[in-house]
């Protein structure tokens, strides 16, 4: 430990703003509240805040930040790391030092984020403990309202000057260089450090009933109480404050911002928020989470559960922030937790639950800029779908698996989650059916061939076409869920004999709705594989021979040894627990289900959070599910 007066920290502060290779950002007041901004003195410093505005998590992951930017004449291209300037961030409270460590896990995980750790590690945290608490902390009940590393130098207020911990080699050689007359600390500091600490543990005004361990248990229990969290949702109007001040909450979207030109542009990421009505919302229309309830209990179940599950931590730091934020007064974490708690003891004991097995696994960086493809075959297949040939103009093959996608980028308008429908086997080009829906959509069918779009991928856990061998595969497609699947078919049809029966049952609206027409006459010529399609209504105008009703009708007809054969199914939301359903009346086990789920998948590797399943992220953990896997998970099906 060290020790400064406060006239020589105050010069310390100073000699870093004056050193022009530095981003000095501390805590000034703003009216009567406080928020972190760039200082020019350090007269402007306030280190006896309560909390501030935002976190200091904005100079990590920014509102608004520049990913790629892109020129229709050339091609994307990443922004360049050298605009980062190394940044001294003073006057860090425990909980939000806590909150950047959960950060770094999230960030970290399967694929890092290289834009968020390039800053972190460009940064030097200087904290100070709590010296005034506002009225809406919790931290001594979530353990953050002191903390024992995370910073680079962390301050205590003794008087008329600080103590200071050392935290890294980093903080000491900051400390060296720009500081004066610092001393070592001695006895009477480190007990007034400690007495200090003890302090900042009586000063909250609220007050948790139970032990925090309880909350990941609890919140299982109360999942199906509806009427508990339309209760406490009541007055949500849904404006997203309580997640978007949130130090420790990450979702985002990206958005293309062109230029008035049209010429070039930046794709931008923003911040988002899981209370937002269309954070879950598909193109095709259908909401996942759809009712404001639901909306506010998947808030709570992320912080206290998922992240829980996934991290070992309880993702809320107890800054109080929400609560202080919220106009209609119903965020506070401590009232909803406490009353679940009190409701809780009238059906029983709630125990805590052991720590899960936590292994955080990183393989590389995260690439946002797209690689450059050209169109070399388009082909009208309906009036809304349309399959596109697409060739890597770096002359690499895309390597997917069957069941993968990819993120189709076009130039100034965004971009969009396809499913590959072409097999891995087709090597140099792949394939993509895609319906015109969305904002991108639409511009991809307007596309001609030798026109230029972006590709990110291939993304998530495809098909196990390894483990299937020797299996009799049961194919179930309805409407544009022929398009995933048709990788996988493929893949099968041009391996034929290393696969048992193979049978297709497909299901469309009406016939002129039928994809890949012509690939399914050639199927029903053949005779290793069992083709059966169906469509919902035929209209007096058309010419339709074979079933006529929804795809269920398909399942009595077909004969299957349910011991040997896997379900393997893609199709519309609905479809999903009608064919299930139907499946199980025939034996087959939940193992031997298959199938392949549509979220919004906005970044392709499980960090924007709006393809997220309960504590599931389809767009890593899938979109190929086996339903033994994902049978209880509620919002999965």
């Amino acid at each position: 430990m060290r020790v400064i007066s406060k006239e020589n920290f105050a010069q310390f502060v100073n000699s870093l703003i004056k050193d022009g290779s530095l981003n000095v950002v501390g805590v000034k007041a703003k009216g009567d509240k406080f928020a972190f901004g760039p200082l020019e003195s350090a007269s402007e410093l306030r280190m006896d805040y309560d909390v501030t505005l935002l976190p200091p998590k904005k100079y990590f992951f920014p509102q608004r930040e520049t990913l790629v930017t892109y020129n229709v004449g050339k091609s994307f291209s990443a922004k360049s790391p050298s605009e980062i300037k190394p940044m001294v961030l003073v006057g860090v409270h425990p909980y939000d030092i806590v909150a950047l460590l959960h950060m770094d896990e999230i960030f970290s995980e399967t694929k890092s984020d290289p834009y968020y750790f390039e800053k972190r590690k460009a940064s030097i945290i200087i904290g100070v403990n709590i010296q005034k608490m506002s009225k809406w902390c919790f931290a001594p009940y979530m353990g953050s309202a002191t903390v024992e590393y995370g910073y680079d130098l962390m301050l205590t207020d003794v008087g008329n000057r600080y103590v200071i911990n050392i935290g890294s080699e980093k903080g000491e050689k900051l400390l060296d260089k720009y500081a004066k007359n610092v001393t070592d600390a001695l006895a009477r500091d480190t007990q007034l450090v400690g007495q200090k600490k003890r302090e900042v543990m009586m000063m909250s005004q609220q007050k948790l009933d139970f032990p925090t361990e309880l909350i990941p248990e609890m919140l299982t229990k109360f999942y199906t109480e509806s009427s508990f969290w339309e209760k406490h949702s009541e007055k949500c109007l849904a404006c997203g404050s309580c997640v978007l001040v949130c130090p420790t909450c990450y979702c985002f979207d990206v958005k293309d911002n062109p230029d008035l030109s049209l010429e070039q542009g930046e794709r931008v990421r923003i911040w988002d928020g899981c209370l937002l009505e269309d954070f879950a919302k598909v193109a095709s229309g259908e909401n996942f989470r759809a009712t404001r309830p639901t909306r506010y209990r998947h808030r709570y179940f992320k912080k206290g559960k998922y992240l829980y599950d996934r991290f070992g931590f309880i993702s809320c730091v107890g800054c109080g922030r929400c609560s202080s934020n919220c106009l209609p007064d119903i965020a506070s974490p401590v009232n909803l937790f406490n009353d679940m708690y009190h409701e809780s003891v009238n059906y029983g004991q709630v125990t805590t639950v052991s720590t899960p097995d936590i292994k955080i696994q990183t393989e590389g960086n995260i690439d946002y800029v797209p690689k450059l493809a050209t169109i070399i075959r388009k082909q009208p297949m309906t009036a809304m779908e349309t399959l596109f040939e697409i060739k890597l103009d770096d002359g690499l093959v895309l390597g997917h698996k069957p069941g993968q996608f990819v993120e189709l980028s076009v130039f100034g308008i965004g971009e969009a989650p396809i499913s590959i429908s072409s097999p891995p086997t087709k090597k140099e080009t792949f394939e993509l059916c895609v319906r015109k829906l969305g904002n991108v959509t639409t511009k991809v069918h307007s596309l001609k061939i030798g026109d230029k779009v972006g590709i990110r991928g291939p993304f998530g856990t495809g098909f196990d076409t390894e483990s299937l061998k020797g299996k009799d595969l049961l194919f179930v497609a309805g409407g544009l869920g022929l398009a995933p699947l048709r990788s996988f078919f493929n893949y099968v049809l041009d391996n034929r004999k290393d696969y048992g029966q193979v049978t297709l049952l497909y299901g469309c609206k009406e016939p002129k709705e039928l994809l890949f027409a012509d690939e399914l006459l050639a199927l029903s010529k053949r005779s290793d594989v069992d083709f059966m399609p169906t469509v919902d209504r035929c209209p007096e105008t058309e010419a339709w021979t074979g079933n006529t009703g929804v795809i269920t009708t398909l399942i009595p007809q077909i004969k299957i040894d349910p011991e040997k054969t896997y379900a393997v199914i893609c199709g519309p939301p609905i479809m999903y627990k009608f064919v299930i359903a139907d499946l199980k009346k025939r034996s087959v086990p939940d193992d031997h289900i298959i199938m392949s789920l549509e979220r919004r998948m906005k970044c392709g590797v499980g960090k924007c959070g709006h393809c997220q399943i309960n504590q599931i992220y389809v767009c890593k953990d899938g979109p190929v599910f086996n339903y033994s896997k994902i049978k209880g998970v509620p919002e999965a099906l």
